[in-house]
């Protein structure tokens, strides 16, 4: 994030998805509790060193580093967030101060922060308490990410269509010879039959589903639909201990 950048978050102020935290002691609790809010509704931008009104005081450069440090310590430690969650706050400069940003994503996951459910609202952080006000969230939570969440403006173009050879043969072995559906129909009604195609029966709208997107669709769909969704790698470790 450049200076620019930073200055024009600055002026609008503190909003939803915006928190300034002062943090000249170090990060207090409240910041935590910002973190859960976001992760719990649209997620959003903490900045730290920096007042309620926008204007920078910054936060001790030789304390930065073990400021983001203690915090990651913080969110991935399952005492206090539930669930843990993984975060990579920037150390930045902006006209000569040191300040830190903190990026939100929101989450699958409703999120707790010692125990306390935090909801964003405009721009406070809210207890939620009431039995009906966290099914709330998780009803929210589920048809956000749902995997039968529809995209209607993903195409077949937008998808890995020559995939579907592999998935029938994957399909025939499954099903030890005695032949698979999916090997006699086309490819139209192999993503119907896969419910990667579907209908949302509330509102009668169809296209493909968050599920043919992760199981499909090209790296630039994936990133464009689901950006916080990265595998570097994926390493399967076998048990040769003969024990």
């Amino acid at each position: 994030m450049d200076s620019k950048a930073i200055k024009e978050i600055l002026d609008i102020g503190e909003t939803i998805a915006v928190e300034f935290k002062r943090c000249g002691n170090g990060i207090e609790s409240d910041v935590y509790e910002t973190v859960c809010s976001f992760l719990n509704r649209f997620g959003g931008d903490i900045f730290l060193g920096v007042l309620d009104d926008g204007t920078v005081l910054g936060v001790p450069e030789n304390a930065a580093a073990d400021m983001v440090r203690n915090f990651i310590s913080c969110v991935s430690n399952p005492a206090l967030f539930t669930p843990t969650v993984y975060l990579s706050p920037k150390v930045l400069k902006y006209e000569g101060k040191t300040i830190i940003h903190i990026h939100v994503l929101p989450s699958a996951e409703v999120h707790s922060y010692k125990k306390i459910i935090y909801d964003r609202i405009d721009d406070a952080d809210v207890k939620v308490t009431a039995t009906s006000q966290i099914a709330q969230m998780y009803i929210r939570k589920q048809e956000i990410f749902t995997e039968r969440k529809l995209y209607p403006y993903v195409k077949k173009e937008d998808l890995r269509i020559d995939m579907l050879p592999k998935l029938r043969i994957m399909a025939e072995n499954q099903s030890n010879g005695s032949g698979h559906p999916w090997s006699r129909m086309t490819d139209d009604e192999l993503l119907k039959s896969a419910r990667l195609y579907s209908i949302d029966r509330v509102t009668g709208e169809q296209g493909f589903n968050l599920a043919a997107v992760m199981l499909l669709g090209k790296d630039d769909v994936i990133l464009d639909i689901v950006p916080a969704y990265v595998t570097d790698a994926l390493l399967r470790r076998v048990n040769i201990d003969p024990s």
